[in-house]
């Protein structure tokens, strides 16, 4: 957005502090705002009848959630947990859907956004019916790389810090099949793991096993 774009929607939202673990909604509940993430990270989720979580996405500083229900007037579709201390923007229904009238590469660019959320979507579907494990966690750790990491003396670190069990939910497996296999790369020297900071040492190995090779 131009600058006095931002600056007319910035009169119309407020900022919000969350700290970290904190649900900022729940699907099913009523929403008419829009975040936009200015600092920290969140997970986007569904839970099963059963408790089980299933991360749908993880979303970092500039990232905008909330969009679906601000426009279409519909529940929360997921739910969304801060996963660290995060400062966010809110703007409300009424005022974002005036403010897109107004400005239509605004709202071009918007449908974009969710078209790339949809084929994230896609992309995940497919991982989950057509790949096996070691391909799912290594496409999965490439993702986070690309998206959260930065490169340290020894090796890409990944700038999250997930434990097992959100790693398998974010890859339909449990947490002991994750674990045996980030034992299993961290003994071959592939990657490092401790304290859930997680350390690519061998990035194009770690590529051979996302390719399913």
């Amino acid at each position: 957005m131009r600058e006095d774009e931002i600056a007319e929607l910035l009169r119309h939202a407020r900022v919000i502090e969350a700290p970290a673990r904190h649900i900022l909604f729940h699907a099913g509940e009523a929403g008419d705002s829009l975040y936009v993430l200015l600092a920290g990270k969140v997970k986007i989720s569904l839970l099963s009848v059963e408790g089980k979580e299933a991360i749908l996405s993880l979303l970092g500083a500039g990232d905008v959630f909330g969009e679906m229900s601000l426009l279409d007037g519909l529940p929360r579709s997921a739910t969304v947990t801060s996963l660290e201390d995060c400062r966010l923007l809110l703007i409300g229904r009424q005022d974002f859907v005036q403010f897109l009238k107004r400005h239509a590469d605004v709202a071009l660019n918007l449908l974009a956004a969710l078209s790339q959320r949809l084929r994230t979507t896609n992309n995940l579907v497919e991982n989950l019916s057509f790949h096996h494990l070691p391909s799912r966690l290594a496409r999965l750790l490439m993702d986070l790389g690309q998206r959260h990491g930065k490169v340290e003396p020894a090796g890409v670190e990944i700038g999250l810090r997930l434990s097992q069990e959100e790693l398998g939910n974010l890859v339909g497996a449990s947490r002991e099949s994750v674990n045996k296999q980030l034992r299993a790369w961290a003994e071959s020297g592939l990657l490092e793991y401790q304290q859930g900071i997680i350390v690519i040492k061998k990035v194009d190995a770690l590529f051979m096993y996302a390719m399913g090779a």
